[in-house]
């Protein structure tokens, strides 16, 4: 069971430090798209694919924001569901686990 955590900033002028701080760390694995717009549907994000293709059944994944999960709410959606299939579980800052 592993801790993993993804970050997505749009633009490169943007950093995703705020995110991994708020997090405060202590993760197995990291996952990042910097520079990708939110209208990119997750799963065609490069770090957000690698990171699909990584976690296993048992692991949690954290995220900043329910919005760095998905384009737009259907996609978001559509990304917790295929993630609770495989048996991960989802905690999002401030929201808890989903």
């Amino acid at each position: 069971m592993s801790r993993i955590a993804y970050y997505r900033v749009s633009t490169s002028e943007q950093s995703i430090e705020a995110q991994r701080n708020a997090l405060s760390g202590g993760f197995d694995k990291e996952f990042s798209d910097e520079g990708v717009s939110g209208a990119v549907l997750a799963a065609d994000r490069p770090g957000f694919a690698e990171m699909l293709s990584y976690v296993r059944e048992g692991d949690t994944l954290h995220v900043y924001a329910i919005d760095r999960m998905g384009r737009d709410a259907i996609d978001v959606q559509q990304t917790v569901k295929a993630l609770r299939d495989k048996g991960v579980k989802v905690d999002v800052y401030g929201l808890g686990v989903i």
